[in-house]
């Protein structure tokens, strides 16, 4: 029997995508926490001299133009799939491509604080302590971290609620130095997402 793919689903990403390693996976995980990236598309195909070719391809639209992404360690070499990101790039109006190696998606301490902070993407927050976080931040503007979390009393464990808003765009981290007291914690741009579940996402 054929393994079936897992898929993730963010509140940045335009529809489910299939997930074939790890790697993608925290890749899509940190361009989901990362402010810079506005939206993330996927496309399984596309079409060449009047054929149709899997891309498999990764779209991310950052501050600074729309990119194609080829994560190069996570697929084997020779992959035709790779020959087809550059139409793909090319039909879906990208500025470029950027190549990404296991590295610098598992580049410390930034993997390693975005799947912590991924992990609470299910907790539930009440809505007082949403509204109190998001007031705070209204108000005072980006503040850290331990600040943050001793500003505001919340019925649930601080820390958790503020990952878990971070999980559905509410609030946005600067996941950079790690989860540090300082880390910088500011309002996000997209508020809540409609809760969607999925295998393993």
């Amino acid at each position: 029997m054929k393994k079936r793919n897992d898929l993730f689903i963010g509140f940045k990403a335009s529809r489910a995508i299939p997930i074939r390693n790890n790697l993608t996976r925290d890749f899509l995980i940190q361009s989901t926490l990362d402010g810079d990236v506005h939206r993330i598309e996927y496309q399984n195909n596309v079409i060449i001299d009047e054929r149709i070719v899997a891309a498999d391809g990764i779209i991310v639209e950052r501050f600074d133009g729309r990119y194609a992404v080829d994560i190069a360690d996570a697929r084997p070499s020779h992959d035709p799939a790779a020959e087809a990101l550059t139409q793909l790039a090319f039909a879906r109006r990208c500025h470029g491509i950027i190549e990404l190696r296991a590295a610098d998606v598992r580049a410390e301490p930034r993997c390693s604080a975005a799947r912590e902070v991924w992990s609470h993407r299910g907790v539930r927050v009440h809505a007082d302590d949403r509204a109190g976080v998001l007031e705070t931040l209204e108000s005072e503007g980006p503040v850290g971290l331990a600040q943050l979390a001793e500003s505001v009393a919340m019925r649930g464990e601080a820390r958790a609620v503020i990952y878990a808003l971070a999980c559905d765009g509410a609030v946005e981290l600067d996941l950079s130095g790690g989860l540090a007291d300082e880390m910088i914690v500011r309002s996000g741009y997209f508020g809540p997402a409609a809760r969607l579940h999925a295998y393993n996402a």
